[in-house]
């Protein structure tokens, strides 16, 4: 097989499928390890109180548990979410890329809720300081 950076995708031998427009070979995890070495990945997601308007919350949360599901066993990566403050979510430390962990990571932002004010500033300290703990 082979996927393209447009998003082509294309098996031998074919078959029939009838979600085939529903199929990115660029969010696969053997895309994205193909396509780019270990990487450290950092999500900060926003939780203040405004993210409750027009869905934005469950949008953040579908896009971060997409890029989490591209990941691989050589990757680490680690959770910021903010409103007045900031923490990590499930660890405190960036973790390996582990199937449990991926799991325990798309569980734990599934029970995100939205409160609170924006504070990006201890986003970004909470995020730096979360890089630092794999170094």
């Amino acid at each position: 097989y082979i996927g393209t950076p447009s998003g082509l995708f294309r098996g031998y031998p074919g078959d029939a499928q009838e979600t085939c427009a529903s199929y990115d070979p660029r969010i696969r995890p053997w895309y994205v390890a193909a396509t780019s070495g270990p990487k450290n990945v950092i999500l900060v997601i926003d939780v203040s109180g405004s993210m409750r308007d027009f869905g934005r919350l469950e949008l953040a949360k579908d896009a971060a548990k997409t890029v989490i599901d591209t990941l691989t066993n050589f990757d680490y990566v680690g959770v910021v979410i903010f409103s007045d403050t900031a923490s990590t979510l499930y660890t405190t430390t960036m973790v390996p890329a582990s199937s449990a962990n991926l799991l325990n990571l798309n569980s734990a932002i599934d029970g995100i809720t939205a409160r609170g004010t924006t504070n990006y500033e201890a986003a970004f300290r909470e995020a730096f300081d979360l890089k630092h703990s794999i170094y």
